[in-house]
């Protein structure tokens, strides 16, 4: 997390413990708990690039691995490419 966000990985465990108590330990995405043994990611539900904050429990929330956080990246991703797409149409890089 230090080098993505720039935050200690025991700030990030502190954040996530704090999200599961705040959300029963449910999944943002699709209101689902985990199945047996599994353990839900913590989330930025507005990315950072988007203009989200890194640490505001607002902005985080539980997600489960598969197929909700890969469903959500993908479609972060898809924005991305538009965005960079609507920049090169009007020569903004």
């Amino acid at each position: 997390m230090r080098e993505r966000y720039g935050i200690s990985s025991g700030t990030w465990r502190s954040l996530k413990r704090r999200v599961g108590v705040r959300d029963n330990g449910c999944c943002h995405y699709c209101g689902g708990e985990p199945d047996e043994g599994e353990t839900l990611q913590l989330d930025h539900i507005r990315p950072v690039a988007e203009g989200g904050a890194i640490t505001d429990l607002d902005n985080l929330g539980l997600i489960h691995a598969e197929p909700c956080h890969a469903d959500k990246s993908k479609a972060e991703a898809a924005r991305g490419n538009q965005r960079r797409l609507a920049r090169r149409a009007t020569g903004g890089g």
